[in-house]
């Protein structure tokens, strides 16, 4: 038995303890048919979710229970920056909205999100005072770069592929680096689906081949980005067509129809491969499942809870519920 796996036996066990709290089949339904926005809330403390003061702020919670499972991973992981890229796109998304936040007049961190690895109240000094080299890389010079654009042109869109491209990129390279083929395996999908999903809206709303070639990672193996680029300006039935021919057809016919029905698909995915080594006792692998995991129990949450505050059917929203890590 390799040191490097063996030295998981404790962590694992404690996920596999920590998982019996997740939410089963049979909590989704008691969410679903609870009768109010209030009982929902109420199922969720039952299973020792922390509610803020204010328990109408869905973000609020979601937050609070993805924190909790990353600071568990922080105590028990050997090496939790293995782990860093599961929630890497969180930064990204933390610096965008932090100087998208400043130049509108609204607080600096009114939308960030956590778990984060950049630290959140450095962050919100460093866009405050303009002081991006405060930063570490490579979120400084994105932040001098990102707010440059946002100050000269105004647009938003354009800010937004820059973060975003540079996301993807730097996940790819991070889960390269820990040799976790699982972990590989799932940024791959998270990526390339995003590669392709940004594939599709550009010609849907007609954006060039260069506008494209800017968006997309370069870093994916099992679609083609010279073949999404070409695309561009073209039909949505070309794009299909080739789409067809990769690892995500089954998902990928969804988009023409219902592109929320491709964003299930992904997300359905990634639990499903996550499953062969769910209840495996050693290695990291359980550990990927374990925050996976939560993060789809904690999509569940968000999209009941945003349904029943907005009074809508139980029927459609029981459609949209992922498949959950049991």
């Amino acid at each position: 038995m390799s040191q490097s796996i063996s030295k998981y036996a404790y962590s694992v066990s404690g996920a596999h303890v920590y998982e019996k709290s997740f939410l089963r089949k049979s909590d989704i339904d008691k969410l679903l048919t609870a009768p109010s926005y209030e009982a929902a809330v109420a199922v969720l403390s039952e299973h020792g979710w922390t509610m803020p003061d204010d328990s109408r702020d869905i973000g609020k919670i979601l937050d609070l229970e993805m924190t909790r499972a990353w600071s568990w991973i922080l105590e028990s992981a050997p090496d939790p920056t293995l782990f860093d890229c599961l929630i890497r796109k969180n930064d990204y998304h933390n610096l965008k909205a932090g100087i998208k936040s400043l130049l509108s007049d609204f607080d600096v961190d009114l939308h960030f999100i956590s778990p984060s690895t950049l630290d959140q109240t450095l962050l919100k000094e460093a866009i405050e005072t303009n002081h991006f080299d405060m930063l570490p890389s490579p979120f400084a010079k994105l932040a001098e770069e990102v707010y440059d654009v946002l100050v000269r042109t105004q647009d938003g869109q354009a800010a937004d592929v820059m973060v975003d491209r540079k996301c993807l990129d730097e996940i790819q390279m991070m889960a390269a680096k820990t040799k976790i083929p699982l972990l590989i395996e799932e940024m791959e999908l998270y990526t390339a689906t995003t590669n392709i999903k940004t594939a599709f809206r550009a010609i849907r709303t007609g954006k060039d081949s260069s506008w494209v070639e800017k968006a997309l990672t370069d870093r994916c193996t099992t679609v083609s980005r010279e073949k999404l680029i070409s695309f561009a300006g073209g039909k949505v039935d070309d794009l299909l067509n080739y789409l067809a021919t990769t690892p995500y057809s089954a998902g990928t016919k969804f988009l023409s129809s219902s592109p929320s029905e491709f964003e299930k698909w992904v997300d359905d995915e990634m639990v499903a491969r996550l499953l062969s080594t769910k209840n495996s006792p050693l290695g990291p692998e359980p550990l990927i499942g374990f925050y996976l995991g939560k993060e789809a129990e904690v999509k569940n949450a968000r999209i009941i809870l945003s349904a029943k505050q907005n009074n809508l059917p139980i029927e459609m929203v029981a459609s949209r519920v992922r498949r959950l890590y049991e």
